[in-house]
């Protein structure tokens, strides 16, 4: 029974130090940067509702913020910066 664990035929076992959480069910923290250099931490209770935020953010106060994150376990999501052009996706 080379290879196989407890004798079933085709069953691996998967072991990680790391909890297997999906990234969309951690809290998150929408990160709010003015153009005076003013950061606002605002937290989330997700990361899929921290973009949607991001989102509003940028359609309600796009003239207002000069970057905007979605971080989650001190890990950026998502980064957007305001540019000459408009908005733009950074990371």
């Amino acid at each position: 029974m080379g290879g196989n664990i407890g004798g079933r035929v085709g069953v691996l076992k998967v072991v990680s130090g790391h909890n297997i959480e999906s990234r969309d069910e951690l809290p998150a923290n929408l990160i709010l940067i003015e153009q005076s250099g003013v950061k606002r931490e605002i937290p989330q209770p997700s990361a899929s509702s921290g973009m949607i935020e991001a989102e509003q953010a940028i359609h309600n106060h796009g003239s207002q913020l000069r970057e905007i994150k979605v971080v989650s376990r001190h890990q950026a999501i998502a980064r957007w910066k305001a540019g000459e052009y408009g908005w733009r996706r950074v990371a």
